[in-house]
């Protein structure tokens, strides 16, 4: 057997990830995952506000990597997005590959954001809706600024590998008494 299979697997239960995909992501790729997320969401003992939510930045993070990864195969973006139980609710994450000009707009919008209060991100959001999208963007522009309102906190790094560069976005959604299953 595989010692990195096994690796993952050990991984994945001490992170208590529930649902993770990794590979190529297209519309109809995210179309399919998402039944099996929501399904998941479903057995999660949390209100239904938070596991709207929780599917809400798992969608949105998806999407990033189908319209901006720089790694592509066959026109979809490659990455991975998972979501975790965590003591306190969920955490999701995405990695994928961006090249270094997507690195600096996205990084001066993440940091722009993660200085925001809650008013400001709403400013932001409104501001943005009336501006319309960035330059560059595919689409409305205001998946980060959603993100950002509907995520407990977030963070983000971005990692050079070689010859490429991953960007590691994490969103956390508090719940109380959140559980991944029931029993």
């Amino acid at each position: 057997m595989n010692d990195k299979s096994i690796q993952l697997h050990e991984l994945m239960l001490a992170r208590g990830t529930f649902f993770c995909y990794s590979g190529p992501l297209s519309e109809q790729v995210l179309t399919s995952i998402s039944a099996v997320v929501r399904e998941q969401l479903t057995d999660a003992q949390t209100d239904l506000s938070i596991k709207n939510t929780v599917f809400s930045i798992f969608i949105e993070q998806a999407q990033n990597i189908i319209r901006y990864s720089g790694a592509r195969l066959e026109g979809s973006g490659v990455g991975s997005v998972s979501i975790s139980h965590t003591d306190s609710g969920f955490m999701l994450e995405s990695v994928n590959e961006i090249s270094l000009a997507g690195k600096e707009r996205v990084e001066q919008v993440l940091r722009e954001l993660k200085e925001m209060d809650t008013s400001e991100l709403k400013s932001a959001y409104r501001q943005r809706i009336k501006s319309g999208p960035p330059r560059g963007s595919v689409g409305a522009g205001l998946g980060f600024i959603e993100v950002a309102r509907r995520s407990s906190s977030f963070d983000y790094s971005f990692e050079q590998r070689e010859n490429k560069t991953l960007f590691l976005y994490r969103g956390w959604v508090a719940a109380a008494k959140a559980s991944a299953f029931s029993s």
